[in-house]
């Protein structure tokens, strides 16, 4: 099969990223992110995807500088392990105002107990999507409407487990941790910067805007389910940064289900790897987040007709 010299190398640039986006959650991802982008750069000057005569002009306007770093306060945050909170309800308010990695950095620290580590993990991936700040995809992607909400509450509630004491402990934080998961953000920026050059946010609008017609009723429940798929196995701080980028490009859309699915998968897919950073137990954390996976597809299924 022959392919357009466009697709071919958004197709290359696109799937060395996505195996980017996919280990950057990682220990070493601070090592071999560099080297990676430094490969994806060379390759990307080699077919003239950039020129060297506009590469400052590029860096400077054309990288999500500004997103990436917000995204980098919130995932510093979460790294730093500062907060500590054990009941349930504490959970859920406390991703409301820092953030699910906040709190489940927190857990993995805190919570003896394997089992109820699980249970109040997967609360936290729930509450991920209470307000405009609790979750790495709606920083990027925009709230949702107040039956995102509620939907964010009933996802909590599949985590409840009883006791554990409502003040939060907070400790020194862990600032060496913190900026090594900055910094990785940062790379990310440059990362989501090497796919717009290579123009898959333009194929992947594209794809999206072309399903409503090909797949009329259904468009929604596919795009939560690769949603879903990609937030399991991506880094949602990345995954983030190229869906906006993606939703910048998909001026044809109408209506927020495409968002919609997108906050949804990502927020929720997430929970699995968060449950295995968290070292919890998961004959019983396995259960319960493909619960979730389950309300957020009938969720999308039944709110949505795209």
């Amino acid at each position: 099969m022959t392919w357009y010299p466009v697709v071919e190398n958004a197709v290359k640039l696109g799937g060395l990223a996505g195996l980017g986006l996919i280990l950057a959650r990682t220990r070493t991802a601070g090592v071999w992110m560099p080297l990676l982008l430094a490969v994806l750069i060379g390759y990307a000057f080699s077919i003239r995807v950039i020129h060297p005569g506009f590469l400052l002009d590029t860096l400077i306007h054309d990288v999500p500088w500004g997103r990436a770093a917000l995204l980098g306060l919130f995932c510093a945050v979460g790294a730093s392990g500062m907060v500590r909170i054990r009941s349930w309800l504490g959970v859920v308010v406390g991703t409301a105002l820092i953030g699910d990695m906040a709190i489940a950095a927190g857990l993995a620290l805190a919570e003896a107990d394997p089992s109820r580590r699980a249970r109040l993990v997967v609360a936290a991936s729930g509450a991920s999507l209470l307000s405009p700040w609790s979750g790495a995809s709606v920083l990027a992607l925009g709230h949702g409407s107040a039956e995102i909400v509620g939907l964010g509450l009933l996802l909590a509630a599949v985590g409840f487990v009883g006791g554990g004491a409502l003040r939060p402990e907070v400790v020194k934080p862990n600032l060496p941790e913190a900026a090594y998961v900055a910094s990785v953000c940062l790379w990310l920026a440059l990362l989501a910067w090497i796919l717009a050059l290579a123009g898959v946010p333009d194929f992947a609008a594209a794809g999206l805007e072309g399903l409503p017609p090909q797949l009329p009723g259904h468009a929604t429940i596919w795009t939560g389910m690769m949603a879903l798929i990609a937030g399991s196995l991506g880094y949602e701080p990345g995954l983030a940064l190229v869906a906006r980028d993606v939703m910048d490009h998909a001026t044809q859309l109408r209506g927020t289900w495409a968002p919609d699915a997108m906050r949804l998968g990502f927020s929720v897919g997430s929970g699995l790897p968060m449950l295995l950073l968290a070292k919890c137990k998961m004959s019983v954390g396995l259960p319960l987040w493909v619960a979730q996976a389950l309300l957020v597809l009938a969720f999308l299924w039944f709110r949505y007709t795209v």
